[in-house]
């Protein structure tokens, strides 16, 4: 059973028009569209006033490339910045030429915010000059309301209002040289005032709506839809049929991602696990000097520093200045400390690695520290950086 596809269109103050099943058009809160019932595909009629529709040049055969080539093929003939705006394409190239629609990014996105706040969900968005029913030799037009939509090939046409039609009609006439029409087809009363002469016109039938003249010309192959690049949609039912295969395979691909992470994680921990050993060794050398037996480095540093339990004040001045840069320090990895050593009430950490910037930061983390002065250098020696960190109780 084919899909079925209900046409509507936005009017102001949250209004909207809609094609019911029966062809009868309706009026009334875009709420009421929302809660029709049935499951038809929603297309949304746009006015052609907003948009522009181009023939560009085919930017080569591969249409991965089209979409970055475009905006820049067709820059020349754009008034508004191209990052304004949005650019979509017809599905295939139309000779060495590709069909491009634009219009700006903020007022598709008001289209768009306008159905979501009303719970309504595009499958489509469609300049209504390319639902005009169309064939070769033939211009039509549509009068309505005040505006007149004109659609003069396959790809292009163009909107206004009704009491610029004349000129502009003429004008398009003029400019089509040898590619005239043989005819114009003309719905809507009444009809443009003069017609160049030697082009035949002929009055079709006024339609009452608008909709129904729209969905007789929708032809899958010849229109434009806008929701392309970031304002495409996947419709419902086709989230509801993605195949439980491909979900199965990325899950299986997943499983096995993680695996291999989590051996190389734990490949990862044991080296630095073994250079962390190795780093503790050092610092305890250099923190203790003419220490000669060492079997756990972190232990005996612990208890080093407990035997250095402040029994005076500049004892206590120690153990809080190690406390807090360690802490600062401890954020940073990739800044190693290669000695600290502690004279005159002043705690030195020989530091290396990092960079410029992650090095201001530990100065200003160290600075954001209570009660201390802080006072930091660093020179580069063969591509690394070290630093030389002071730091002292502040006077009181």
């Amino acid at each position: 059973m084919p899909i079925s596809l209900l046409f509507f269109r936005l009017l102001p103050a949250e209004q909207g028009e809609w094609l019911r099943p029966d062809d009868t058009v309706q009026r009334g809160p875009l709420s009421e569209l929302a809660n029709q019932p049935g499951n038809a595909r929603l297309i949304l009629v746009a006015p052609s006033e907003a948009i522009t529709l181009h023939q560009a040049l085919l930017p080569g055969r591969n249409r991965a490339l089209w979409a970055r080539a475009v905006p820049y093929a067709l820059e020349d003939q754009l008034i508004d910045d191209i990052e304004t705006l949005h650019f979509a394409m017809a599905h295939a190239a139309d000779g060495n030429r590709l069909p491009v629609a634009t219009l700006g990014h903020a007022v598709l996105r008001d289209w768009l915010e306008t159905c979501a706040q009303a719970g309504l969900t595009p499958t489509a968005v469609i300049p209504d000059v390319l639902l005009l029913p169309w064939q070769e030799g033939d211009w039509s037009v549509l009068v309505e309301n005040g505006r007149a939509v004109v659609r003069t090939s396959r790809w292009a046409g163009f909107a206004l209002e009704q009491e610029s039609l004349n000129l502009f009609l003429e004008q398009a006439l003029a400019e089509a040289g040898d590619a005239q029409p043989q005819r114009l087809r003309i719905w809507g009363n009444p009809p443009p005032e003069r017609i160049a002469s030697s082009i035949t016109w002929q009055m079709e039938e006024a339609p009452d709506k608008p909709l129904s003249l729209f969905m007789a010309g929708y032809q899958p192959a010849t229109t434009l839809n806008l929701l392309q690049g970031p304002y495409s949609r996947q419709t419902q039912w086709k989230r509801r049929l993605r195949p439980w295969r491909a979900t199965a395979i990325l899950a299986g691909l997943w499983l096995l991602l993680q695996g291999v992470a989590l051996v190389y994680e734990q490949q990862q921990l044991q080296q630095e696990q073994i250079a962390l050993g190795a780093k503790m060794e050092e610092v305890y050398k250099n923190a203790v000097p003419g220490a000669t037996r060492i079997v756990n480095p972190k232990v005996q540093l612990e208890t080093r520093l407990r035997e250095l339990t402040p029994t005076n004040p500049r004892r206590g001045a120690f153990l809080e200045l190690l406390h807090q840069g360690g802490q600062a320090l401890a954020d940073f990895p990739d800044i190693t400390l290669r000695s600290l050593s502690y004279r005159e009430d002043q705690l030195d950490l020989a530091l290396e690695g990092g960079n410029p910037a992650t090095l201001d930061q530990l100065q200003q983390r160290l600075e954001q520290q209570p009660n201390i002065q802080v006072e930091m250098r660093t020179t580069q020696r063969e591509g690394r950086l070290e630093s030389r960190v002071m730091l002292k109780k502040a006077a009181s």
